[in-house]
């Protein structure tokens, strides 16, 4: 469990905050790159690491990712005209270019224009489009970091498919459940069969079992290797056999995780990328390696299959969200209304939400199998409080090393994950 104060520092992420300011000095993902697409387009508004942004490709084809609020008076600028090299805000007709400059103020004389523009400019962040993302560095001018060169981000559009969706949870519950999945595996076979059922999950645990047999139970165990990027996370149900099948998935600093690989040489990645201290925007990365996705593929998980959930039309909201309960199906008083979820991850995110905004860590009782949550969470604090002391997070200054995969393995007698190149 965390103290109180532990969990403050690990969850809270707006300006100024100990996390916050760790998180800055990486690029975070913050919009689709085809939210931007056309130069003079609609500019798209996001809020990130709780501040409010606007982001917009200029007639140049260059990207501006701005502080929302215009300057002269805080009107949103995602209200603006997005016009010949600059986004012109919609209330006092002042125009920024990408950089934050002012290019234009047309109802001020010009000798007092001149002056202005000279002293006054919006906020700017740096940005940067790459592997079908829309990146940013909020982090202070004179630093700078490695762009993650995750795997995904190299290959060609079509090996790749991409969406993004609010969680309604603060973000290291959902990136806890991402380092912990295996178990979430687990339970969801389990409780739930394939396909699931809306009728009792006890039926399941002692089908074909007689009265003087106890009902079988997967153990499962966890170990974890220390890396530059954060964590090798391994989980394995299998026991006493001279060799054991493990999965592996990684945690990468400060909020990515690997799901585990789907059929046919499918990979993923999973961005948890805050955007306040109650709410999480989830990029979701689908991947092949070695080929373009098929039709098929990108049509499942445009249907909701996998790690992409079916969103509300127009919206990065998930058809299953708190307002609507979640869409569950309640039946008889015995069946489990979380069985009429048939998608393992939703039914994660659910369950994550679940827990309130911001869960109090200081309530929970852990056990062995929660190494990896705990570990992540040291990690975490330790490098946001070594930044208060003047030390800059080396992940971020690291870029290839964000360069692997989830994957499965087997492991013999006395092989631990210090084994694993």
């Amino acid at each position: 469990m965390l103290t109180p104060e532990e969990n403050k520092l690990v969850t809270e992420i707006g300006p100024e905050t100990a996390m916050g300011d760790l998180f800055r000095r990486f690029w975070v993902p913050a919009f689709l790159a085809r939210e931007l697409a056309e130069p003079d387009g609609t500019p798209a508004r996001t809020r990130l690491l709780g501040e409010h942004i606007v982001g917009f490709r200029d007639t140049s084809g260059r990207l501006g990712i701005l502080e929302a609020a215009c300057p002269h008076r805080g009107v949103d600028l995602s209200y603006g005209f997005n016009e010949e090299n600059g986004l012109r805000c919609p209330r006092c007709g002042w125009k920024f270019d990408v950089e934050g400059n002012i290019v234009d103020m047309p109802l001020e004389p010009d000798e007092e224009a001149t002056q202005m523009m000279k002293e006054i400019k919006a906020v700017s962040f740096r940005a940067n489009e790459w592997g079908g993302v829309i990146w940013v560095y909020m982090g202070p001018k004179e630093e700078s970091a490695e762009m993650p060169q995750f795997e995904w981000g190299d290959l060609p559009a079509g090996h790749r498919f991409i969406t993004k969706y609010v969680q309604e949870c603060n973000y290291l519950q959902g990136l806890e459940g991402g380092i912990d999945s295996s178990r979430m595996s687990l339970l969801f076979e389990m409780l739930f069969g394939d396909p699931p059922s809306v009728e009792s999950t006890a039926d399941h645990l002692v089908q074909g079992l007689s009265d003087d047999q106890t009902a079988p139970r997967p153990v499962q165990t966890m170990a974890i290797k220390t890396t530059d990027y954060g964590l090798l996370v391994g989980a394995t149900t299998e026991h006493g056999q001279d060799e054991s099948a493990w999965q592996l998935n990684q945690w990468l600093m400060p909020f990515y995780t690997t799901p585990k690989p789907e059929g046919d040489g499918l990979l993923g990645c999973l961005a948890w990328v805050p955007v306040d201290d109650r709410n999480t925007m989830v990029f979701a990365i689908t991947y092949h390696p070695e080929r373009p996705l098929t039709e098929a593929e990108v049509s499942q998980r445009r249907a909701g299959h996998g790690f992409h959930p079916t969103l509300e039309e127009g919206t990065y909201k998930r058809a299953r969200n708190k307002e609507n309960d979640y869409l569950i199906e309640r039946k008889t008083s015995g069946a489990n209304p979380l069985a009429s979820i048939s998608n393992e991850f939703e039914l994660a995110l659910v369950l994550e939400e679940s827990m309130g905004a911001i869960v109090d860590r200081s309530r929970e009782q852990l056990d062995e199998n929660d190494i990896a949550v705990m570990a992540a969470r040291k990690m975490l604090m330790k490098a946001a409080i070594e930044l208060r002391e003047g030390t800059e997070p080396a992940a971020a200054h690291m870029g290839a090393i964000y360069n692997v995969r989830a994957a499965q393995t087997t492991l013999g007698k006395g092989e631990t994950l210090e084994d694993v190149g």
